[in-house]
C-alpha cells in the first residue's frame, strides 16, 4: 500500500508539471481576489535587455469553518504571464498577468494517501467528496462547478537605490488593474502595490529579501464585511548553484473567523536549465489561507 501511494502522489506530480494549463504568490482565490504579488524576479536588467517568463502552477486547497459557512476545497491551475523590460538607466518598466481556472482537480486522494504515509491527520478532509468544487463564502456566494481565473493586469516599476559590491536594494511600485469582476475570485477595484528588495551575491550564494504592501479598497461583495484595506507579503528566497528554496509570508484582508489567520509557507526548487525551474511549495500551520500543496514550473523564454 505504501508503495503504491508513493507511486500515485510521484506519477501525479510529474504530470500536473507538464500540463499545458496551468503564479509565485502563495496560492489562495479568496484572498488574491482582494490583490496578489507575481513578482518572481527582483533584479534589474542591463540596457537592450527583456525578460519574458511563464510561471506556472498547480495547486490543491482544502479550508472550511465548523459551521459551513465558508469553504474552499478545490485545485486550481494557474499562468502568471511576466514581461520586464528596462526604459531607463536604473528603471525596468514590468507588466504581469494571471490567469487560470478553479476545479475539482484529481488530487485529493494523493494527498491523503501521503499524509498516512507520514502519519499527518486530515483534518476533515473526508467530510466533504473528493475531486469536486465546493466554494462557498456566508450567504453571498457559492461555486460548485469550474470557474476561471482572471487578472487584474499588473503594470509597474522597479528602480534601483543602491548599488554596492555584493549588495542591491531595489524599490518596486505596481498598479493592479481591474479586467473584470467575479465575486470571490476577482475585484472590480484597483490595487497600489510598493515595496523593497534587497539582493545579496557572493561566492555562489544568493539571497533576496523582499517586503511589499498592497492597498486596495475591497471589491462589492466584501464590503460589508469585516475586511482590512491592505495587505503585507514578505518573502526570503536563497540559493545555491542550482538548488534555492524559501519562506513566503503573507497577511489576510479578514479580520475574523480562520481567515484572519496568514499564510505561512516553506519552498524548495531545482533550476533544470537556464529556462526551465521547478519547485514544490508546502504549507506551515495555521492552515487556513493556503495551500495544502502547491508544484510550480518556471519558463523563461
Amino acid at each position: 500500500m505504501v508503495k503504491k501511494s508513493l507511486f500515485v502522489f510521484a506519477v501525479t506530480f510529474l504530470v500536473f508539471l507538464i500540463r499545458p494549463v496551468l503564479a509565485s504568490d502563495v496560492e489562495f482565490p479568496l484572498v488574491q481576489s482582494f490583490s496578489y504579488f507575481p513578482y518572481v524576479k527582483n533584479e534589474m536588467l542591463p540596457p537592450g535587455a527583456q525578460d519574458l517568463f511563464l510561471d506556472l502552477g498547480y495547486s490543491n486547497i482544502y479550508m472550511f469553518t465548523v459551521d459551513g459557512e465558508i469553504i474552499n476545497d478545490f485545485d486550481t491551475f494557474t499562468a502568471t504571464v511576466g514581461y520586464r523590460r528596462p526604459v531607463l538607466k536604473n528603471l525596468v518598466a514590468e507588466f504581469y498577468l494571471r490567469m487560470g481556472v478553479l476545479y475539482g482537480g484529481g488530487l485529493d486522494r494523493t494527498i491523503e494517501d501521503f499524509h498516512k504515509i507520514i502519519g499527518i491527520k486530515d483534518d476533515g478532509r473526508d467530510q466533504l467528496p473528493r475531486n469536486t468544487v465546493h466554494f462557498r463564502y456566508r450567504d453571498i456566494f457559492q461555486y460548485n462547478s469550474a470557474q476561471s481565473l482572471t487578472g487584474p493586469f499588473i503594470a509597474g516599476i522597479l528602480t534601483r537605490i543602491h548599488h554596492g559590491r555584493d549588495v542591491d536594494l531595489n524599490f518596486r511600485a505596481s498598479l493592479g488593474i481591474p479586467l473584470n469582476e467575479k465575486i470571490g475570485i476577482s475585484s472590480g477595484k484597483p490595487f497600489l502595490t510598493t515595496g523593497l528588495s534587497a539582493l545579496f551575491r557572493k561566492n555562489g550564494l544568493a539571497l533576496d529579501i523582499s517586503c511589499y504592501a498592497s492597498f486596495f479598497k475591497p471589491p462589492e461583495w466584501a464590503e460589508a464585511e469585516n475586511v482590512r484595506s491592505r495587505m503585507f507579503f514578505f518573502n526570503v528566497h536563497g540559493a545555491y548553484k542550482k538548488i534555492w528554496g524559501g519562506f513566503l509570508f503573507r497577511s489576510t484582508p479578514f479580520r475574523d473567523t480562520d481567515l484572519s489567520n496568514p499564510a505561512y509557507q516553506i519552498y524548495i526548487g531545482y533550476r533544470i536549465s537556464d529556462h526551465i525551474s521547478i519547485s514544490m511549495v508546502e504549507e506551515i500551520p495555521p492552515m487556513d489561507t493556503v495551500t495544502d500543496v502547491t508544484f510550480r514550473l518556471l519558463l523563461e523564454f
